[in-house]
């Protein structure tokens, strides 16, 4: 297990600026921003390229952040290889700038895709479904729970390759449901027992890979709104009538259709219990082999 108390060296807060040294890595370009870090294309000591995720140092003390990302980093660590979750590489911390080494895809997050309407997209539906349950199905038999299934943490390689990243807010799979003192994920695709505070469990990753679909096929979340308020309201209302996805999109086979509403159920027993299922159904409705 790695020691985070061990650097690779002491001394000042070092800036992070393009092509200039990071320890062994020298830094290419910023590709992205997130809550806890900031991630770099750099080329390691080989000259290979890798995404380099360096932590914030802005963080209060006593803040969840950098707890957050070591656990991420522990977990990745931990998890065998797959082709559609991105690798782990390494971790480490250099003049107190914690960071972790990954596998660079060049590509685009799917969210980036999505917004731009990305004609790419439609030859490769049916891979970003099959691929993200697969991902998802591999962090689960790992014994993890992901917690923020959402286009924004899908990227798409320019072949057309889906991977699954970032785990800072994913959590063991218990034994049976649990609640959590502290909510953690994204809106409108977090289940509703994790936004309500109440006992869940790896079927709100199934939740979230269900809204993901729904808003990959249609252009649209399933809960509408004038406001985001209102929407998630309305998403945490058991009542409310999710309009069926074929409404925006008649090219959804029925099959696949009855399957996204079967992962948003409200009520977590009505899901499919687990990812195994899920790929099983899911390549059933697509013909997969």
């Amino acid at each position: 297990m790695f020691d985070w108390r061990r650097t690779i060296s002491r001394g000042t807060i070092i800036e992070l600026i393009e092509n200039r040294k990071f320890g062994d890595y020298r830094l290419l370009e910023r590709i992205a921003k997130g809550g806890l870090a900031t991630i770099w294309l750099a080329n390691d000591v080989n000259g290979k390229p890798v995404a380099l995720r360096v932590l914030h140092d802005t963080f209060r003390t006593g803040s969840s952040g950098p707890k957050l990302f070591r656990r991420g980093c522990q977990i990745m660590e931990s998890m065998p290889p797959h082709p559609n979750v991105v690798g782990y590489i390494g971790q480490g911390e250099l003049k107190g700038r914690e960071f972790e080494v990954l596998q660079y895809v060049e590509g685009q997050c799917l969210r980036e895709m999505m917004v731009r309407d990305d004609v790419r997209l439609g030859g490769i539906l049916s891979d970003i479904l099959v691929e993200l349950a697969a991902a998802l199905e591999h962090v689960h038999d790992s014994g993890y729970m992901h917690l923020d299934v959402k286009p924004e943490n899908v990227i798409i390689s320019r072949g057309g390759v889906t991977y699954l990243c970032d785990f800072d807010t994913a959590q063991v799979i218990p034994d049976k449901p649990v609640k959590i003192e502290k909510k953690s994920g994204t809106p409108f695709y977090m289940s509703p027992e994790l936004t309500n505070g109440w006992k869940f469990d790896q079927r709100a990753d199934i939740y979230a890979y269900g809204v993901t679909l729904y808003e990959l096929l249609t252009g649209v979340k399933p809960f509408e709104g004038q406001t985001q308020k209102a929407m998630l309201a309305n998403q945490l209302n058991p009542r409310y009538r999710i309009r069926k996805p074929r409404e925006f999109n008649d090219n959804i086979p029925i099959k696949l259709e009855e399957l996204i509403l079967k992962c948003i159920d409200f009520i977590p027993e009505k899901r499919p219990p687990n990812m195994t299922l899920l790929v099983r159904d899911l390549n059933r409705v697509l013909g997969v082999r």
